[in-house]
């Protein structure tokens, strides 16, 4: 065989990969779709504002005036529940029923004609949810006011389990009892719930409020949703999220209602 045979035969062959890279290059480029995909937050956090329905005063109003990146939880019974729900709701916010579960050693007053204690059966449980939510139709779930009793009740718990199964409303155990077997109790009966991790603003300081907020944010790097609870009652609490939700969004941080992170 000639130099000049195997240098030409060497020459298509080269000719022929160069042409076939040049096809996949484009072919490659013209059928891909672009990445348009959002990317991870950095973490998924919850926050519901418990003890709306007392009032409409100028830090309620401050809340509702926020984007609505949290939940407003409301005492059903009270002088401006409906109201307050009617309105949470018309601005997008989604609505919980923050109905008062028994506790040691506390006195409710108005809320008792709304209270689930272990002294009520079943019949008396569904009433008085069904009047709740009768209340706050909106409402996508509830949580406990209070209830560090009541929460350790496993037939009260089926109780208000087989009220809500069904009804795609969520239960969120506001844990106020480490002894709780509200969680468990929903799971077992397919209702949609979670657990709340941190307490915002048990002390109404800015300091506190912000090292709270810190804690949830480290618990977003590590559990799929961090719950966090906080009070409409409180305006340290409005002034911290008033500032810090936009700024952790722009970090890449996702708020999302309840019955988003629910399962």
């Amino acid at each position: 065989m000639s130099l000049y045979w195997k240098s030409g035969l060497i020459g298509v062959i080269i000719g022929a990969l160069m042409a076939a890279g040049v096809f996949l290059l484009f072919s490659s480029g013209s059928d891909s779709e672009p990445d348009l995909s959002e990317p991870e937050p950095r973490g998924t956090i919850s926050i519901i504002i418990d003890d709306f329905g007392f009032s409409l005063n100028a830090t309620v109003q401050g809340y509702l005036e926020m984007s609505p990146d949290i939940t407003c939880a409301i005492i059903p019974g009270q002088l401006y529940t409906e109201s307050v729900s009617r309105l949470a709701d018309s601005l997008g916010f989604e609505v919980l029923v923050h109905m008062p579960l028994e506790s040691y050693g506390e006195s409710y007053g108005a809320h008792e004609s709304y209270l689930l204690s272990s002294r009520l059966n079943q019949e008396a449980v569904s009433q008085r949810i069904n009047r709740a939510f009768h209340e706050m139709p909106m409402a996508v779930g509830m949580n406990n006011h209070q209830g560090s009793k009541a929460t350790e009740d496993l037939q009260l718990m089926k109780s208000i389990a087989r009220t809500l199964q069904g009804s795609n409303r969520c239960f969120v155990d506001s844990y106020t009892s480490p002894a709780s077997c509200a969680f468990m109790t929903m799971r077992q009966f397919g209702v949609p719930t979670e657990v709340r991790q941190v307490f915002l603003d048990h002390e109404p300081t800015e300091i506190y409020v912000r090292a709270q907020l810190d804690s949830l944010i480290v618990l977003s790097h590590r559990m799929p949703v961090a719950i966090g609870i906080g009070h409409a009652t409180r305006d340290i609490t409005l002034q911290v999220l008033q500032r810090e939700i936009p700024r952790l969004k722009a970090l890449g941080y996702r708020f999302l209602p309840i019955s988003q992170v629910t399962r």
